[in-house]
């Protein structure tokens, strides 16, 4: 299944976006990458699953549910800076729950396993927001396990 991870800085962005029930990514001076971003944003299937990562904590935390498609507007009203491209989430779990990057190499069967490295099963870093990665359903069913309440 494919899996989209979406970066935060910190926890206060992360639970405004969780009660907002919408997500965004901070804007790029990139005029190129921007535009890549726009069309992959555009790819991003309602319904699909996705995670957000705390840089803060280090840690996984927040599955959630992909409510609606991106739209190509600035947020100015949820986040202390305005972001970009927002989507509609559906929260399965808070931000209280958070799993280690240490614990998710424990935990998580693809990574636990050796078949693949965390970096590579959920990439974070904000050049791979609305790329999407395969996990197997075995890790996103530990991932739910973990973090959805």
């Amino acid at each position: 299944m494919k899996l989209y991870a979406f970066a935060s800085n910190n926890l206060t962005n992360i639970w405004a976006g969780v009660g907002a029930g919408k997500w965004a990514v901070a804007p790029s001076s990139d005029a190129t990458f921007s535009k890549t971003r726009v069309t992959k944003a555009k790819r991003m299937p309602v319904g699909a699953f996705g995670i957000l990562y705390c840089v803060q904590t280090r840690s996984f935390t927040v599955p959630f549910v992909i409510y609606s498609g991106v739209a190509e507007t600035i947020v100015r009203d949820i986040w202390p800076e305005p972001w970009v491209l927002p989507f509609s989430m559906k929260a399965l779990g808070t931000p209280q729950r958070q799993m280690s990057r240490e614990q998710a190499g424990v935990l998580l069967p693809s990574v636990r396993g050796g078949r693949i490295g965390l970096t590579k099963l959920i990439p974070v870093p904000a050049t791979f927001a609305f790329n999407g990665s395969e996990v197997g359903d075995d890790d996103w069913a530990v991932l739910v396990r973990e973090l959805a309440t």
